[in-house]
């Protein structure tokens, strides 16, 4: 089934709270807010959640990484993933002027898709569609890293067209964890 990549939105917001209701979350067990944070925030502001979701400026407030460092937030754009209802998200991150990424950031691409409508596809779909969007915020390629155990996002990377560049320890930011580091041309 096609899926279609766009905005976070109000029309798309009844299925994303379904699916933090089934206890969801972006991250998994990595997710600072949580699945009841994200639902109390939108009961209170539905329209400011959704804006929060994408800071195309990097104006947000320092990103504190595992190691209890902070750094500069980078420019973030926020999509989400379409079936005629949410079926996943997607989360691109640049720095201003360049398609380089700062030491801290290990890609510019981060994505899931609910565990209910795994096997579609619909990952390498998005990623696919992020191209031109990626383009349009002055991006050459997208880098795209990844747990080495994370064979779903693999498979995803691969049949969006990105080639893996190399192995490596993503450092004690990232709990010295060995990740895959793929690239896709724009």
């Amino acid at each position: 089934m096609p899926i279609i990549l766009t905005t976070p939105n109000s029309t798309l917001l009844p299925s994303y709270i379904s699916a933090l209701e089934r206890s969801w979350t972006r991250d998994g067990d990595h997710d600072p807010e949580g699945a009841s944070a994200q639902l109390a925030r939108i009961a209170q502001n539905a329209e400011e959640f959704l804006a929060s979701l994408t800071d195309l400026e990097g104006a947000g407030p320092p990103v504190v990484l595992n190691d209890g460092s902070t750094v500069p937030r980078l420019s973030r754009a926020r999509y989400w993933i379409s079936d005629g209802e949410f079926a996943g998200d997607l989360s691109l991150r640049w720095q201003k002027g360049t398609s380089d990424l700062p030491a801290y950031c290990l890609g510019h691409l981060g994505y899931a898709v609910l565990p209910w409508k795994r096997g579609r596809n619909y990952a390498a779909q998005a990623i696919l569609q992020l191209a031109p969007l990626a383009q349009s915020h002055g991006l050459s390629w997208i880098d795209i890293a990844m747990g080495i155990d994370n064979l779903a996002s693999r498979r995803s990377a691969e049949k969006a067209g990105a080639v893996l560049l190399r192995q490596f320890n993503a450092g004690p930011e990232a709990d010295n964890q060995e990740a895959l580091l793929f690239r896709l041309d724009v």
